[in-house]
């Protein structure tokens, strides 16, 4: 009876902490309340419950730490991550923004892959409490932190996004822009495909519909491409404000034609969203079957 109440109790205490955790973005003081005042004594009080205070000496420590990797770090690391995001999104973007990235190049990727070693970084050391040399682990940690600090500080001024009113604008980590207006572009052209997920990425990646928008410059300037990886509702909502401001700045919209393959994909993802069929035919140019 007794190891049936303390399993209740972790139960209750587990549930309470994935609250905590999915609550972390909206109120972290609710979410740290939550967590360290009420979920943490009530899974401690069940695992030994469940056990013993000799075995929770013994295993304690270990079933602690996975406990607060898994509701404490890794939603403070996504915290901080997100945070980061939307100030510097909050910072340079305005209502007139359709599309805004958070990066002008291939070097926004660093910061990313950064954050995702940080947190297999952390896995180690708070799923293995006992693992041997730890100090170096701490050390490459605390190192991976600062660098991402360091990184990311240096990294804040460098955005690219599409402006309704002023055009392309693009900044790198210096703060120096390059805005192209709707006046130095010549057409637009957006090219459906199919991603095809390979299995030496990561597991999260899939076959799905995706499109991608160039922009076509005049006087032989490079071409600016927007990739559109996935069908939601925001991602038509700016694709009809890119084809609202072609129409209005006089500049050729023009959809490239699916293979069966493509439009297969199209279909699927479309009914598996669950999305307004008929405005995505209507933008692709395709025809309901």
């Amino acid at each position: 009876m007794r190891k049936i109440g303390g399993i209740v109790i972790i139960i209750i205490s587990l549930v309470l902490a994935l609250s905590s955790a999915l609550n972390f973005q909206e109120d972290i003081i609710f979410a740290n309340i939550l967590l360290w005042v009420i979920s943490l004594p009530l899974y401690i009080s069940g695992q030994i419950m469940k056990t013993s205070k000799s075995e929770f000496k013994h295993r304690g420590k270990r079933w602690i730490f996975i406990y607060l990797f898994f509701f404490f770090i890794l939603p403070l690391l996504v915290y901080l991550h997100v945070s980061y995001q939307d100030f510097k999104e909050s910072i340079f973007v305005d209502d007139q923004f359709i599309i805004y990235e958070s990066a002008s190049s291939k070097l926004g990727v660093i910061s990313l892959v950064g954050f995702i070693i940080l947190i297999f970084l952390c896995a180690g050391r708070f799923l293995n409490p006992g693992l041997e040399r730890k100090g170096l682990l701490n050390v490459i940690i605390i190192g991976t932190v600062i660098f991402l600090i360091g990184f990311n500080y240096f990294m804040f001024s460098d955005y690219r996004g599409i402006h309704k009113e002023k055009g392309l604008i693009s900044s790198n980590w210096k703060g120096e822009k390059d805005i192209v207006s709707y006046e130095e572009m010549e057409g637009v052209f957006v090219e459906p495909y199919v991603h095809y997920a390979y299995f030496s990425r990561t597991s999260s990646d899939e076959t799905r519909f995706s499109w991608k928008v160039t922009f076509q410059l005049s006087n032989n300037k490079k071409e600016v491409v927007y990739h559109f990886p996935i069908v939601t509702e925001s991602s038509l909502e700016q694709m009809i404000d890119i084809e609202k401001i072609a129409q209005e700045n006089h500049l050729p919209i023009i959809v490239g034609e699916m293979d069966q393959e493509t439009r297969k994909w199209f279909d699927f993802d479309l009914e598996l969203e669950g999305l307004n069929e008929a405005r995505y035919y209507q933008f692709f140019q395709v025809n309901n079957r």
